[in-house]
């Protein structure tokens, strides 16, 4: 059985792979904050309280791809513990980050504060009975992307307004690194939904379908990107064995913090949902396809070969996800043509 499904026997796992991990991002990510602080030349009292947020945010994330570590919160707390939780999880990174920098704004944490609390607690107050789409996953999916997708609102940019002091400008993406923990934990612990397999860790069959259906896409996804003038040809040289490194970095990014998430809402939400609502697995792939193209209509709105090519590379992440069950399997697939994108077909 998946561990997102439940698996009693996955209760009894060890926490030990999570805190290592843990220990490891954490003590990568302050090494790298450092440099970044340091090369910037970001004065201290900025740099400590924005790596600080970043941090703790990242950190949460790694919670809901421990199924053994959300199923330990799940035994010890009741829905409304758990969804407390959530809502005080996505406020500390702002009172971390906003508190110290002088950036702090009643209506910025009232705005974060009725966010997160309808999105947590939604499940808890009116829980869907059924194994199918319902008005409440509707209105947590809506609520989650009104924010994440680019260009369609500025509400953590108002939220995370940039302290100055040569902070990056993008330090807003700490409100969206929150959406990726709240809305994991959300439909996998407080829904909960079944057939996700939302883990890091990768399985042979996982890699294996997802490897088949990368390369199923590419003599579709490349003629289409090239003829309709999305990418173009222009790979990367490469030069010493650090390229190779910086490869494998990229792909380890995608993977973890954009491949698993993405394929999360697409595949084991909106595709299982609507699966499993009108038993039409090919339609369910072909509309979480669809949505996925047009997630990524902006920037550059109008952006219709983006959204094309996008929806079509969907579809093969769908394929993967409908062959196994798991968004892993998805996610690699989603990984590997995003790295090709990326190293050998750059967009125009």
């Amino acid at each position: 059985m998946d561990l997102a499904d439940g698996a009693h026997p996955s209760r009894k796992q060890s926490l030990r792979p999570f805190w290592f991990t843990l220990i490891l991002l954490n003590a990568g990510l302050i090494i790298a904050a450092f440099i970044a602080a340091d090369r910037l030349d970001v004065p201290g009292r900025l740099a400590v309280p924005v790596a600080a947020a970043f941090l703790v945010q990242i950190s949460v994330c790694l919670v809901p791809l421990f199924p053994p570590v959300r199923l330990y919160l799940e035994d010890r707390f009741s829905s409304v513990a758990l969804a407390s939780l959530l809502v005080a999880t996505a406020l500390t990174p702002y009172l971390i980050y906003s508190l110290p920098s002088g950036v702090f704004a009643l209506k910025s944490f009232a705005t974060l504060l009725a966010f997160s609390g309808a999105v947590a607690f939604i499940y808890v107050l009116a829980p869907p009975h059924e194994h199918r789409l319902s008005w409440q996953d509707v209105i947590v999916l809506a609520l989650l992307a009104y924010p994440m997708v680019s260009g369609l609102s500025d509400m953590f940019k108002e939220i995370y307004p940039n302290p100055g002091g040569n902070v990056p400008g993008d330090v807003y993406a700490i409100g969206k690194i929150m959406l990726i923990s709240l809305g994991a934990m959300v439909f996998l612990s407080l829904r909960p939904l079944r057939g996700t397999n939302y883990q890091l860790a990768i399985s042979r069959s996982d890699f294996r379908a997802g490897l088949k259906n990368y390369l199923l896409f590419l003599p579709i996804g490349i003629p289409l990107a090239l003829g309709i003038g999305f990418a173009s040809w222009g790979p990367r040289s490469f030069d010493s064995w650090t390229d190779l490194v910086e490869i494998a970095g990229r792909a380890a990014g995608l993977y973890a913090a954009v491949a698993l998430s993405e394929e999360l809402y697409f595949r084991g939400v909106i595709q299982n949902l609507l699966s499993a609502t009108f038993n039409r697995p090919a339609a369910a792939q072909a509309v979480a396809a669809l949505l996925f193209g047009l997630a990524h209509i902006s920037p550059g709105f109008p952006n219709g070969s983006y959204v094309l090519v996008a929806a079509v590379a969907g579809w093969f992440y769908g394929r993967a996800y409908s062959q196994t069950q798991s968004v892993v399997a998805a996610a690699v697939t989603h990984t590997l043509v995003a790295v090709t994108h990326a190293f050998f077909f750059p967009r125009v």
